[in-house]
């Protein structure tokens, strides 16, 4: 009877009212009249609730739409509950949500994306409308330009080089309808593709392999030179300009191919190596000199295609440290590697991995696909990184052209859509820069630490067992429980097997000051809502140590253990 509860926004911003729409239906044929109970709450502490009476006819829909408090915040995240109770008082129906609320949108940067530009698509809101849902509060426009070289086209219908019919008034209206769902819209725009037409017309451009051919992609695209001494390092960015002053644009997602790494420059007569990554940090920040005079809060991302060149570019003016994940970074663990490089590479910036699952559209078996979406979006979110992967209607990303999106099934798209929910409720446990990964330092060998009792672990993602992902700080202590049972190989873009369920295990755990309370919650279970866990305090050959028992794990379950105030020294 609560056929649906939102946010109105992907996000909010600090001192901004929040609004949440709810969606409840009467399917019966008498009139009804219930009780609904909001709770909002940051972490397991209630910050706000009300009561409301709603009466319904029979057969009756209603969407409400409520404004909460504003809250002011840097970076906090925001569970919602909603009971729908009866006359008699018996709890009829449960619906949760979440958001966040931000100072700055690069705080917590969740992408998306669209490729749907055709002009049957006007007037259609519903895929931001789920992508808002989903919290995705960026949104890459992928190929929807003219040419590479030539981005926003003259007339309204065009066909790009892919032979995609395409209407900018389209992309346009998708720009609008993100910036009222609270979502930057930005261009896809390729640092050096430009048509062969246009390369041929600029061959001094061009950057050339070792054996003097052009470089070549797909028979379609030329690869230019992006030095600061050639003249296309200053076209690509006044394309970028034009694309943000034309169509408003929040940015551009500066797309790369992993190749060349090294090129030839025949620029001024005169032949030299190039080695890009040399040059990506000079493009990028000439970029965005550029662009923040047309627009305030231009928002930058760049591709570092199979995690190169991550250090030179880190550093440049980036809004997020933005990973392509390709072979042979295969394997569970190498995406905690990757996200951690990339959060010491970035000093404090946000880290979006692009990994494209494969199993959503080569599996025969959905339910294979399923883990696998679920799986590695813990994986990430567990390691303080941001997955693209959903994105219009239901659309998963199994490769990297984009518009060959697949679509996920229904159960899919409610499961993905609850982590999502999961992930915002529990930002400031997932995403907040004080915990630091003791994974591999405080648990299993003669690390005692952390002491798992009943369950098999691994603290590094291996095969069959239970990845425990264990993150610290001077107030709270944290477990991502991730269930690999059930699985002979650990590659991530692999079908999977559903886990086996576990329950009942126990975790110890030295303790530095005393415990307040121990908590769980799953994004498999109880919506994600937090259980308040006992625990009691035993003395053991290494002081103080907390015993809790986690009820469940199916896919990933998070723990954590609030500290008492460090005393002064």
């Amino acid at each position: 009877m609560i056929r649906d509860v939102y946010p109105l926004k992907a996000q909010y911003r600090s001192g901004e009212p929040v609004a949440l729409a709810l969606e409840l239906e009467n399917p019966a044929t008498a009139p009804a009249v219930w009780r609904l109970d909001v709770r909002v709450a940051r972490l397991a502490s209630e910050t706000e609730r009300r009561t409301e009476e709603i009466r319904l006819a029979g057969g009756e829909s209603l969407t409400l739409e409520w404004e909460l408090q504003a809250y002011e915040a840097e970076f906090d995240g925001f569970g919602v509950d909603v009971d729908l109770i009866g006359s008699d008082g018996t709890v009829l129906h449960t619906a949760s949500t979440s958001f966040d609320v931000v100072s700055d949108w690069r705080k917590s940067t969740r992408y998306g994306f669209l490729s749907d530009f055709h002009t049957r698509e006007r007037g259609d809101e519903e895929d931001v409308k789920w992508m808002s849902k989903l919290h995705l509060n960026l949104v890459q426009f992928y190929d929807w330009m003219y040419r590479h070289d030539d981005l926003v086209a003259e007339a309204s219908e065009y066909t790009d080089l892919m032979g995609r019919e395409l209407n900018l008034d389209v992309v346009k209206e998708k720009v609008a309808l993100c910036h009222r769902h609270g979502m930057k819209a930005i261009a896809y725009g390729a640092i050096y593709a430009a048509s062969k037409p246009f390369a041929e017309r600029h061959p001094d451009w061009a950057l050339y392999q070792s054996d003097g051919k052009p470089y070549d992609f797909i028979d379609i695209f030329t690869i230019m030179n992006i030095a600061e001494q050639c003249p296309w390092h200053r076209h690509i960015i006044s394309e970028y300009k034009r694309a943000v002053e034309r169509v408003d644009f929040d940015g551009i997602h500066m797309d790369t191919y992993g190749f060349p790494k090294t090129g030839t420059s025949v620029w001024g007569g005169e032949q030299k190596v190039v080695r890009l990554d040399e040059h990506f940090a000079a493009l990028i920040d000439h970029t965005r000199e550029e662009l923040a005079d047309s627009k305030d809060d231009i928002g930058l991302i760049f591709n570092n295609v199979g995690n190169w060149p991550v250090e030179p570019v880190a550093e440049a003016g980036l809004d997020a440290v933005y990973v392509e994940v390709w072979k042979p970074y295969e394997r569970y663990h190498h995406i905690r590697q990757i996200v951690h490089e990339a959060q010491r590479a970035g000093k404090g910036k946000p880290v979006i991995l692009a990994a494209y699952l494969q199993p959503f559209r080569t599996e025969s078996d959905p339910q294979r696909a399923r883990y696998a979406g679920l799986l590695l979006t813990a994986v990430i979110a567990a390691h303080g990184g941001y997955h693209l992967l959903a994105g219009e209607n239901r659309a998963v990303l199994t490769q990297a052209y984009y518009a060959d999106y697949s679509r996920a099934d229904e159960a899919f798209a409610a499961e993905l859509r609850r982590y999502c929910d999961f992930n915002v409720r529990y930002a400031n446990l997932l995403y907040d820069a004080k915990l630091k990964d003791v994974s591999m330092t405080h648990a299993d060998g003669d690390n005692l630490e952390y002491v798992f009792d009943g369950l098999p672990y691994s603290t590094y993602g291996e095969a069959g067992k239970v990845w425990t992902v264990i993150r610290e700080s001077e107030s709270r202590k944290t477990v991502s429980f991730i269930n690999l049972t059930g699985n002979a190989e650990d590659y991530w873009n692999a079908g999977k097997n559903r886990p086996q369920r576990l329950t009942g295990f126990k975790v110890r755990l030295l303790l530095e000051r005393d415990a307040t309370a121990v908590y769980a919650a799953s994004p498999d279970r109880n919506l994600g809502r937090p259980q308040r866990l006992p625990f009691e305090v035993t003395s053991s050959l290494r002081g103080k140590t907390l015993e809790a028992v986690v009820p469940s794990l199916d896919v990933w379950t998070l723990l954590w253990v609030d500290l008492d105030r460090p005393s002064s020294v």
